[in-house]
Formats: structure tokens, C-alpha cells, sequence
């Protein structure tokens, strides 16, 4: 049984690094499970059987933890707040921590722009999954009683994956050059700013709350 369960594993890895070249070689459109199974080395019948298809297996990298973290209780309490006005940097450091991650990853940008597909029902399931993650995320590192952390969330990382998809396409936005790890840097610069403007006027409206204890949630089940 071991040995199965090995041999499952290592058959799942080999699908999801030839998910990857793919993705980077052919883009989200041109992603077949016949050009996946050929690269992995494995008949496109396990594909199937192990994620159910292409949607299935979209949605388990999405899931797996690698574009979206997964802290356990333990990380959570490592990365939790002791005072009010540390809020801002937990927020501000995942957020440049995993889209320097998504900038790095050609696959992981091929996914990203799920989020801007129309009529597709492939893209509406990954959309679907990144949003799931997010949300749980975002309830992960709330730690705070008050402020709409959601919608704060949901403006901020909707801007970042906007321009992350604006950079793959090569454009600038407001002149700056998302191409450049100069660009990068100044919004980077903004996103840190931004945060930590939020967290003094919170403080100072008397708005935030440091919650009693971290909502850890489980990681997904994939």
C-alpha cells in the first residue's frame, strides 16, 4: 500500500511539472491533456483517473498550495500580530511574497489570467478555485475584529493580479514599466504604503480589533 501511495505521488508530480512546461510553452489556451500526458511520460488515461480531466487537474494546482500559501495553526500563531500596528506588515508581506512568486512562474501567470477569460468553462473553474484560495486566505490572516478586511483584500490582490497580467502582456501602466524589477519595486513600495496607511487610520479611528485567536481554516483537501 505504501508503495502505491508513492508511486501515486510521484506520478502526481510528474503531472503537475508537465502541467507547468505547458502552460509556459503553449499558454492556458493551448493546455491538452494529450500534450500533458506525452510530456509527463504516462498515458493520458491516468490523467483522468486521478483528476477527472483537464478541469480537475487545473483546479488541484490551483489548490496545492504552490500559487496560494497554506499555513497550518502552528504558522499561523508564528506570523500572528502581537500589537495593532504590526497588521500591516503580515498583510503587506504575503501579498508581495506570493505575487513575486506569480511573476517568477510562467505557468502560474498562465493561470492567473483565468481570471480575465470570458465564456470558458475551463477558466471558470480555475477562477473559481483562485477565489476560493483567496477567501481563505484572507480569513487566515485577518487576526482583526473591525475593518472589512475582504474588501480591502479584494481591491488590493484584484490590483496586483491585474497588473501582473498586464505585465505578461508586456504593457506599461501609468508609465511605469511592469516588465522591469524596477517597476516592481515601486509598486511594491505602494502596496507597503497603502497597507500601512490603513493600519494607522484604523488604529487611530479606534476601528481594529486584534481578534482573540487566529482563524486558522484547514488547507484544501487536494
Amino acid at each position: 500500500m505504501e508503495k502505491i501511495r508513492r508511486n501515486r505521488a510521484d506520478t502526481t508530480q510528474r503531472i503537475v511539472n508537465a502541467l507547468e512546461d505547458v502552460l509556459a510553452e503553449q499558454g492556458l489556451e493551448g493546455a491538452r491533456i494529450n500534450q500533458i500526458a506525452e510530456k509527463a511520460g504516462i498515458s493520458k488515461v491516468l490523467i483522468y483517473r486521478y483528476f477527472g480531466g483537464l478541469d480537475g487537474l487545473m483546479e488541484y494546482y490551483v489548490r496545492m498550495g504552490r500559487m496560494f500559501p497554506h499555513f497550518t495553526p502552528a504558522m499561523l500563531d508564528q506570523i500572528r500580530p502581537i500589537h495593532q500596528d504590526d497588521l500591516a506588515k503580515v498583510w503587506y508581506r504575503q501579498a508581495i511574497q506570493m505575487f513575486r512568486y506569480m511573476r517568477t512562474s510562467k505557468a502560474a501567470r498562465e493561470v492567473l489570467k483565468a481570471n480575465v477569460v470570458e465564456n470558458d468553462p475551463t477558466a471558470d473553474v480555475i477562477s473559481k478555485a483562485q477565489d476560493d484560495e483567496l477567501q481563505r486566505l484572507v480569513n487566515q490572516l485577518s487576526f482583526i475584529e473591525g475593518p472589512d478586511s475582504q474588501a480591502i483584500s479584494a481591491v488590493m490582490l484584484g490590483a496586483l493580479s491585474y497588473l501582473t497580467i498586464q505585465a505578461q502582456n508586456n504593457h506599461t501602466m501609468v508609465g511605469i514599466d511592469l516588465r522591469s524589477e524596477q517597476g516592481w519595486q515601486r509598486i511594491e513600495g505602494a502596496v507597503k504604503l497603502i497597507y500601512l496607511a490603513l493600519n494607522k487610520m484604523a488604529i487611530d479611528t479606534q476601528s481594529v480589533k486584534l481578534s482573540a485567536q487566529a482563524k486558522a481554516q484547514p488547507a484544501s483537501q487536494w
